[in-house]
């Protein structure tokens, strides 16, 4: 197993980030003048009455956090430039909490965003919601939301089995109203509070999909949801779907493969579902990858000056050596699950089938302050096998699969401020198929309580019952008919041998 000794959380409201991990500050900080200057600055823009004790809380915030982003973050900070962009912030700024610590949080989170998409601070209670989202239990709907550059809330994916996901919502909705309040323009965390609360209790989303919009009430639940499944299919066809990698994916990863191969005599094929995975802990993504490796380098890390950090490598773990395998990408596959498909393919393990992915390279930094609060800083890079980043690129598959209901989808290089794109993989898809082509009776034996949730009835608000499964899954239909007898199977002769010379 991989156990490097680093600390990593998710952050799980947001995209999941591989490579994120808990830093503790500690020491004095004194202001430099730049520094001096914004401190003196943000006064003025304090309409509370405040004591001393709050302005000195609030005045080390700001000092500590630009200590550790001048020291930490990807790319070499301006700090004189950052400082007068925080002044600059100041006029015009509207914040709920105008306490000391309230604006110079805000004016952090704008600045910090400035940078990046995935830079932020993090409020008290932010942490808190972290640390619950962390133990992978809370109340809520269950949903994974970013900004998107017009500042509207962006579903990145809804998670499997739960509420969001039971009522239809879908990768690239807009939350444009949280029980009819406005979230045009909120933060995260505002989004988050609003849709948090009682298990049990509803709460009405404002979805807008294209041009049409629509209300979808749900009911909060709480949500602990596996983050692995898996089924046969059609008796001799292992398959096993990683939503997202927390602590507890490699336990459940490694449970259900003994499962399939004490199940599956004679195994035709493997198919390793990553389509929606926004990502995770770097070193749960990486241990998933190993379980299907005998060796070689499954991921490094890079930071500034493309300074290399950390690499991950490889051990003895084998399940289903030997045995064909696809991996499913699509659109909403992020950050770990990129990690993972890469390292797969390039270590000659398995073709990719699907979708170009979402193209999140980068890894952040939780690092909580001393004065309260913290910061998400982006402090560097992950690295495939063969030295390429997946940042701004995303994964290419060796067969794309066109989907007929394909609409335009941001993914990392479209949001504001992302960071660039860098040695991207020259591999490009060997064929493009229609998903209809691929279409295909297939047989899927689920284990432990999703048999039971397949042929569960799902209650509309008007009180109707549809059925929760009525769709075809062509994608997974394709991979199926690669192994032997579809559409694709053709191309086995064409990829496979490229596998094994590792090209």
């Amino acid at each position: 197993m991989l156990r490097k000794g680093i600390l990593p959380i998710l952050f799980a409201v947001l995209i999941s980030f591989a490579g994120t991990r808990l830093v503790a500050c500690a020491g004095p900080v004194w202001p430099s003048h730049e520094e001096q200057l914004f401190l003196d600055a943000y006064r003025d823009h304090v309409k509370v009455d405040a004591t001393d004790d709050e302005f000195a809380r609030a005045d080390k915030l700001y000092v500590e956090a630009v200590k550790v982003l001048s020291e930490t973050y990807v790319e070499q900070i301006d700090v004189p430039v950052f400082v007068q962009n925080s002044i600059a912030e100041l006029d015009g700024l509207e914040v709920e909490d105008p306490s000391p610590t309230g604006v110079v949080g805000a004016v952090l989170d704008e600045n910090l965003h400035a940078l990046d998409p995935h830079s932020a601070y993090m409020t008290p209670d932010m942490f808190r919601r972290l640390q619950e989202s962390t133990e992978g239990s809370f109340a809520g709907v269950g949903i994974v939301i970013s900004l998107d550059d017009e500042k509207r809330i962006r579903v990145v994916s809804p998670i499997d089995d739960t509420p969001a996901a039971r009522a239809g919502l879908q990768p690239d909705d807009r939350i444009t109203h949280i029980d009819g309040y406005e979230m045009n323009g909120e933060p995260i965390s505002e989004a988050v509070r609003r849709m948090r609360g009682r298990v049990g209790d509803p709460v009405t989303l404002t979805i807008m999909r294209g041009k049409e919009s629509f209300d979808v009430t749900v009911k909060r639940a709480r949500i602990e949801v596996p983050s692995v499944t898996a089924a046969t299919i059609d008796n001799d066809i292992a398959y096993i779907r990683v939503s997202r990698f927390d602590a507890t994916t490699l336990e459940q990863t490694q449970d259900y493969l003994s499962q399939l191969q004490s199940k599956i005599a004679k195994p035709r094929g493997i198919v390793v579902d990553l389509r929606r995975n926004p990502g995770g802990l770097l070193d749960s993504a990486a241990d998933i990858a190993d379980q299907f490796l005998t060796g070689g380098l499954i991921v490094a890390t890079e930071g500034r000056g493309e300074r290399k950090l950390r690499r991950y490598e490889a051990d003895v773990s084998d399940y289903f050596d030997g045995v064909p395998m696809v991996i499913l990408l699509d659109r909403g596959s992020a950050s770990g699950a990129e990690l993972m498909a890469a390292a797969l393919r390039e270590n000659g393990r398995g073709v990719i089938i699907g979708e170009r992915s979402f193209g999140k390279g980068s890894m952040q930094r939780i690092m909580p302050l001393t004065s309260g609060g913290g910061v998400k800083i982006t402090t560097g890079y992950y690295t495939t096998p063969e030295d390429h980043i997946v940042q701004g690129n995303g994964v290419v598959p060796d067969i794309e699969v066109l989907r007929a209901d394909e609409e335009e989808f941001e993914r990392e290089i479209d949001l504001a401020h992302a960071l660039p794109s860098r040695r991207r993989d020259p591999r490009q898809s060997l064929a493009s198929v229609d998903a209809k082509s691929c279409e295909r009776d297939i047989t899927m034996d689920r284990f432990g309580g999703a048999a039971e949730r397949e042929k569960a009835k799902a209650e509309t608000e008007d009180g109707k019952e549809t059925d929760a499964e009525a769709f075809r899954d062509s994608v997974l239909e394709c991979a199926v008919g690669y192994f032997e007898g579809g559409s694709l199977a053709n191309y086995r002769n064409q990829l496979e041998p490229l596998l094994r010379a590792g090209l």
